[in-house]
């Protein structure tokens, strides 16, 4: 009898049937109400302005409306997450969301996009503050909007276009999100330790698809693609650089990143709106040092000269990606993978190139292993790819080790050229 008293008890305290389950609806709620279905709180950023008590494992319901620019924070003791997600059938929005002072929060399905709101400023979509961990988000639709840009202005899209997500806090994960018509798409700032990037969209973009600054990440199942040419930055689909503690960009280290089975491409749509000045360039590692990096099955298609770029590498392994122009982009500039000597700090050591397709090698130094890689003419492609004018890129023939070399895509985010071709 003892032992039946002592399993009821361990599965009361397990039985996640416990937590309270609280609901927003910003057209009919109010603060005043129980938080129940029936009797529902107002927005989301009205939970947290009125500091609501939640507990760990507890779910907030989202109803369809604005729920305002909330700014989540708590649990910071918890052991459980905290759930905000829509309601079936329900789409809720913000004007923004930050994360602070926050620690285990799951944030799921919100949409965030000016034509709804009508809040048009250039800001930080999302952003987890370096004082929050262990933060969620996943299936966000994120864009400064929702229609066309071919026919606005460079001084309209420099004015609306905002930061997607921006990530300073640690143990963060941004999975399957949707961002388009951003200035940056994800930024990973240095304080945001061992976050992982998976499986996000990212279309149209100013300046950076995504920045990576910290150590032990991951990077996976992107898509980047779209790269508009508004000024004279240098743009980049994935950029990274150290700095020490004082912020001295150049020096310290950027260590134990993954890069791995991503899509970088400059332009999908023949007809993109503000064509590249200077090119996107692919995955640019331009002041390093850059330590313990695998940067592995990536496709990156540009008209630039750095395809796949280190400056500064020790034991970095450049492998099975595949590095070609883009059959859109008009820029002359056929990609390169290279690996340079840091800009100030001299050679790296122990690097590996090998089994990569590419229209390019550069500089290879500090590397003890270089094999397998192929290196094909521009003009040549439509000879190594299904189709490359149509992104089909699977490599097949003209390659001996075809099963080896290159990227394999079976293992890439689909590219649905539909998509990404504004329909006028």
């Amino acid at each position: 009898m003892k032992k039946i008293i002592w399993l009821c008890v361990g599965f009361f305290f397990l039985n996640p049937c416990f937590a309270t389950k609280r609901y927003c609806n910003p057209l009919n709620g109010k603060m005043s109400n129980k938080g129940t279905l029936d009797s529902p709180w107002s927005s989301l950023d009205s939970v947290f302005l009125t500091s609501r008590k939640l507990m760990p494992g507890d779910s907030i319901v989202l109803m369809s409306g604005n729920h305002g620019n909330p700014v989540v924070s708590g649990n910071l003791n918890g052991d459980q997450p905290i759930t905000i997600l829509p309601g079936k059938g329900q789409f809720p929005r913000v004007n923004s969301l930050q994360v602070a002072n926050g620690r285990y929060w799951k944030i799921l399905g919100l949409k965030v996009c000016p034509d709804e709101t009508g809040w048009f400023e250039r800001r930080d979509f999302v952003i987890i503050k370096a004082n929050s961990s262990f933060i969620l988000i996943e299936n966000f639709v994120i864009s400064s909007t929702d229609s066309c840009v071919n026919n606005w202005s460079e001084a309209k899209i420099l004015a609306r276009a905002g930061l997607g997500i921006r990530v300073e806090g640690s143990d963060c994960s941004l999975i399957n999100n949707n961002l388009k018509q951003v200035s940056f798409g994800i930024v990973v700032a240095k304080t945001a330790t061992r976050t992982k990037v998976i499986g996000n969209n990212i279309y149209g973009f100013l300046h950076d698809g995504i920045r990576g600054l910290s150590d032990d990440s991951v990077f996976e199942f992107n898509l980047v693609a779209g790269s508009y040419g508004i000024d004279d930055n240098h743009d980049d689909g994935f950029q990274s650089w150290s700095s020490d503690e004082q912020g001295k960009v150049g020096m310290g280290k950027v260590s134990n990143v993954i890069l791995r089975n991503n899509v970088f491409i400059s332009q999908l749509d023949p007809e993109q709106p503000f064509p590249q000045k200077l090119g996107m360039q692919g995955i640019g590692c331009f002041d390093g040092f850059f330590e313990n990096w695998v940067i592995e099955n990536n496709v990156v298609l540009t008209n630039m000269w750095h395809g796949i770029s280190f400056y500064g590498a020790r034991n970095v392994k450049i492998i099975n990606n595949t590095v070609a122009s883009n059959p859109y982009a008009s820029k002359p500039f056929t990609p390169w993978i290279g690996i340079y000597n840091h800009k100030k700090l001299g050679a790296g050591v122990g690097n590996i190139v090998n089994e990569n397709f590419t229209t390019g090698i550069s500089e290879l130094n500090g590397v003890i292993s270089e094999s397998g890689n192929i290196k094909a003419s521009v003009h040549s492609l439509n000879e190594y790819f299904e189709n490359w004018k149509s992104f089909k890129l699977r490599i097949t023939s003209n390659v001996e080790k075809r099963n080896k070399v290159g990227a394999d895509i079976r293992k890439l985010p689909k590219i649905n050229l539909q998509l990404y071709q504004c329909n006028k």
